[in-house]
């Protein structure tokens, strides 16, 4: 991101924008779901596996071509011709994906992440690659899009390699073998599509509303902040979908792994939220380019929205491995229909009063979301949910606020930021043991290949 912003202008990533909002909604279709049943399911048979493999072929070459046919559609919707050949190229990934998806999902049902990271960090590299040369050459917004195919075939072709473990899909589909996944997988799909919108309404309204070049002014903060979830999240909540999956009839062992997920996510996102918040300057100047200054305070909102966003993530896994995708739609629906009137308010105020709408929005459905979703599942109580979802924010920022302010008369932007990540970084760990020393624990025992499996530790 840091090469590829000082390449390419805010416009382009305007573009990008827009194109992600249509290819998320695509995704949710890809597989119907039944990636997450399948590991949900204790006991797949082999021609099931089969079968399910070939549907989510078929899904992912369904859907390609529907996004080929509606891409002027979409364009005329956003207002921007340069829309429709951006959608037709990108549409490309729905297929390469599905035909790796499965193979992956195995690997994770099994609790084999190892293979799993070394495939996705060789697949983001040949994308970032490929996308700063085409970015260098004159590519402008058309290097995003390579950027994702090349992520999308790479991960399928190194999934194959590294983790089918010699296994090859039968010849064979029957719509009997996986009729029974698509209760749980069906319910997935229409939460996911809720889900979908929740998550990009902002964008989607900013597509419509606001000019390219300032959504990409928007998206680019935006984009940052899913990054960070993006790296740190998975790790974390991929884990504890398949133990509360493992462990679901017993309601203590299912609260102990959900609050520590929580906690740990929250823990490892606090630091780099708050640091980015305080010092949004200087991360815009470092990582973006002077450019893209004019997103500082865009950087600061969206920075603590997307601490507060992140704790929501564990209760994906625990939905899903307790499998109650029912009540997490019925969530997202209610979610959907309170904050479409939200954003549009805030869009009127331009991009900042998107952030602040996005901001307290996700403010006022904290308490909601624990009552709603955790109570009912695993009987967690508010003051334990909020301790171990707010109690590392309250930490990061008693470390890296003083330091900020400490380090402020430092006029070079990289000598400051350097700074306050090398005084507050330890300051962070130091507190962290003697007041969330429940952290150390959990990450020790996720570290841990021979722990992690086993029920009795989490």
């Amino acid at each position: 991101m840091a090469v590829l912003a000082r390449l390419l202008a805010p416009e382009d990533y305007g573009l990008m924008a827009m194109v992600a909002v249509v290819l998320g909604f695509a995704t949710v279709f890809t597989d119907l779901g039944l990636n997450s049943a399948y590991v949900q399911r204790q006991e797949v048979t082999p021609e099931q596996r089969s079968s399910l493999f070939w549907l989510n072929v078929a899904m992912g070459g369904g859907l390609t071509l529907l996004v080929l046919t509606c891409s002027p559609l979409i364009a005329v919707f956003f207002g921007d011709a340069r829309l429709t050949p951006l959608l037709m190229l990108a549409s490309i990934t729905f297929v390469v994906t599905a035909l790796g998806q499965q193979v992956k999902m195995t690997a994770e049902k099994a609790l084999d992440f190892r293979p799993v990271a070394l495939v996705e960090i060789i697949a983001a590299v040949v994308a970032f690659v490929a996308a700063v040369v085409a970015a260098y050459a004159g590519w402008g917004v058309y290097a995003l899009i390579l950027g994702a195919i090349m992520n999308a075939a790479g991960g399928t072709v190194l999934a194959w390699m590294f983790l089918s473990r010699g296994w090859r899909p039968m010849w064979r589909f029957q719509w009997a073998e996986v009729r029974s996944f698509l209760g749980f997988g069906g319910a997935l799909v229409t939460n996911n599509i809720v889900n979908e919108f929740n998550r990009s309404i902002d964008l989607l309204l900013g597509g419509r509303m606001l000019a390219a070049s300032a959504l990409g002014l928007y998206s680019l903060p935006r984009q940052i902040v899913f990054q960070i979830q993006g790296l740190v999240n998975p790790i974390i909540t991929r884990v504890g979908f398949p133990l509360i999956a493992q462990v679901q009839t017993d309601i203590p062992k299912v609260r102990s792994i959900y609050l520590k997920t929580l906690n740990m996510t929250a823990a490892t996102n606090a630091p780099l939220y708050v640091g980015i918040a305080f010092f949004a300057p200087e991360v815009v100047s470092i990582m973006l380019g002077d450019k893209w200054l004019a997103a500082t305070d865009l950087l600061r909102l969206l920075a603590i929205w997307g601490f507060l966003r992140s704790t929501g993530n564990p209760v994906g896994s625990l939905l899903l491995g307790m499998g109650r995708a029912d009540l997490a739609l019925k969530w997202n629906l209610a979610m959907l229909c309170l904050v479409s009137p939200v954003l549009w308010m805030g869009s009127h105020y331009g991009i900042l009063g998107l952030a602040w709408s996005l901001l307290g929005f996700t403010v006022v459905t904290f308490i909601p979301g624990w009552y709603v979703m955790v109570r009912p599942i695993c009987n967690a109580g508010l003051l334990e949910y909020s301790v171990a979802a707010l109690r590392p924010l309250l930490i990061a920022v008693m470390a890296i606020a003083p330091v900020y302010f400490i380090t402020l008369p430092m006029t070079n932007v990289f000598l400051h930021m350097t700074a306050g990540v090398l005084i507050s970084a330890p300051l962070y760990l130091g507190l962290s043991f003697l007041l969330n020393r429940e952290w150390f624990v959990a990450m020790r025992q996720l570290a841990s290949p021979s722990r992690t499996p086993k029920h009795n530790t989490v």
